[in-house]
């Protein structure tokens, strides 16, 4: 399954290459409303990348194939997913400021 995503993602990434930013702005005046979000003082714009809709689903499939959710909830968790340490992960510690 993550083959078959990864050949996809790499046509996705062929034809992205001939996209102009401009163009897809004229397509889709939301643009930047979908393909960007905030969190805090903290943006992530892709909106100015050749990204499309197909592609940004492929993207997610990976993640989801590849088991980046339940890493994700397990180093939050603090699960000991350090192997070489086996201990937990204390990024998510050292950022809590509450």
């Amino acid at each position: 399954m993550q083959q078959e995503i990864w050949n996809a993602l790499d046509a996705a990434g062929a034809a992205a290459r001939d996209r102009r930013i401009l163009t897809l702005f004229d397509h889709n005046p939301d643009r930047f409303r979908e393909f960007s979000v905030g969190l805090g003082d903290m943006l992530l714009d892709f909106s100015k990348t050749g990204i499309d809709a197909h592609a940004l689903t492929l993207l997610i499939q990976l993640a989801e194939a590849s088991g980046v959710p339940g890493r994700r909830d397990a180093m939050l968790g603090g699960e000991p997913i350090n192997a070489t340490e086996g201990r937990a992960v204390l990024h998510t510690a050292l950022r809590n400021r509450s």
